[in-house]
């Protein structure tokens, strides 16, 4: 991501960070193969013996992120709890954050994977998936529910798939 640039994706949600590390980690996962469509990637993603709640929390998770994508957020709004609302203030400033990673990123053009996990009360629906204007970057959206209401709302970087060093080594020389 280029640094001079407004992040799309705010770092001021550490904590999900974290617990999308753990998920991405300890939470059963099916891996589409690159470049399947999305239904093969919800097919192949879909676990076996995923509870009544990870079904659900997948179905309505698609159907939020679909209309989060598309820039239709009232709906992501309404189901939002207090607490994510209060993270984006309010939904014009939401609005304002999905226009800009659509202006940054583009569309989404490849389902990587989808999963779902139970932790404690809330039951997690993770999106990863490439972007048209950045297709060597994998960003993992993470919608927590507890019942219906979106408890955990966030966007962290998964993957970066570029070849590019990620520092540069510097010789110091002491006068």
């Amino acid at each position: 991501m280029n640094p001079a640039r407004r992040p799309a994706f705010p770092v001021r949600l550490a904590p999900l960070a974290l617990l999308l590390g753990a998920a991405l980690l300890t939470a059963p996962a099916a891996q589409a193969a690159p470049g399947a469509s999305a239904s093969a990637a919800a097919k192949a993603a879909a676990p076996a013996r995923a509870s009544a709640a990870e079904q659900a929390a997948m179905t309505r998770g698609r159907t939020l992120l679909r209309d989060f994508y598309a820039v239709r957020l009232d709906g992501l709004w309404g189901a939002f709890s207090p607490g994510v609302r209060s993270q984006w203030g309010t939904l014009e400033s939401f609005r304002s954050f999905r226009r800009d990673g659509l202006a940054q990123y583009g569309p989404e053009r490849q389902v990587v994977q989808e999963r779902t996990f139970t932790r404690g009360p809330e039951v997690f629906y993770v999106r990863s998936a490439a972007f048209e204007k950045a297709p060597e970057l994998v960003w993992a959206v993470v919608l927590g529910f507890t019942g219906t209401q979106v408890t955990t709302f966030g966007i962290a970087l998964e993957e970066d798939r570029s070849d590019a060093p990620v520092a540069l080594r510097r010789t110091l020389n002491a006068p």
